[in-house]
């Protein structure tokens, strides 16, 4: 829904661009078409026949109730917000428990954030089969060992997916590490190289005349 309205948004925005554009630039001229088009319509609906009048009216609300209702739901969407992703726990008996999947991933960024050598992570969930998707982008330092620093943000989401929240993998999760790049080491200074002169050929003694 959320893809959908802002499609909706930008056609909107494109044509309130094209109509303030043309409008404001040749004024005289829009009006003029504004009122060819509505002189026609008018000539249009002044020629229906009598028992077409009903029908065409008709025709009319009905549409007008279609805009209006697609308005409102519209409006509506937008003043409640997107939807809550929501995972059910499996884990537990008796009932049915479900937990936002914006607590796990604020969760999972908290642990994971107070390893060492973590500068900054996000973490991504989804439903998928059952079970959670999860994904997490983190950047470390320079000199971490990705192999091992990923071990521990494995065990972390583990620990926090199933342990904590009781709710099931549906895969192994994804790791994307992004380390610092190594600060660079000061060149040493150099010797500009001397430019090579070829040696000029031995000249044949020549007898003095």
């Amino acid at each position: 829904m959320n893809t959908f309205n802002r499609i909706v948004m930008i056609l909107l925005i494109l044509v309130a661009f094209l109509v303030v554009t043309i409008g404001l630039v040749v004024p005289a001229e829009s009006l003029a078409v504004i009122r060819g088009v509505a002189d026609n319509t008018l000539y249009t609906m002044n020629r229906l026949r009598p028992e077409f009048i009903v029908s065409f009216r008709a025709l009319l609300v009905l549409c007008a109730v279609f805009i209006d209702v697609l308005l409102v739901g519209l409006l509506i969407l937008e003043v409640r917000g997107p939807a809550k992703h929501t995972l059910r726990v499996q884990r537990v008996g008796g009932g049915e428990v479900v937990v936002t999947a914006e607590s796990l991933v604020e969760r999972l960024q908290y642990q994971i954030d107070q390893l060492a050598d973590v500068i900054g992570v996000r973490a991504h969930v989804a439903p998928r089969g059952g079970g959670v998707d999860v994904q997490v982008s983190l950047q470390t330092g320079a000199d971490v060992n990705v192999p091992e620093k990923a071990e521990q943000v494995l065990e972390i989401t583990r620990q926090v997916v199933e342990d904590q929240m009781g709710l099931r993998l549906a895969r192994k999760p994804r790791v994307n590490v992004h380390a610092m790049p190594t600060p660079g080491v000061p060149s040493r200074a150099v010797t500009p190289a001397q430019p090579f002169r070829p040696t000029p050929p031995d000249q044949p003694n020549t007898p003095p005349a």
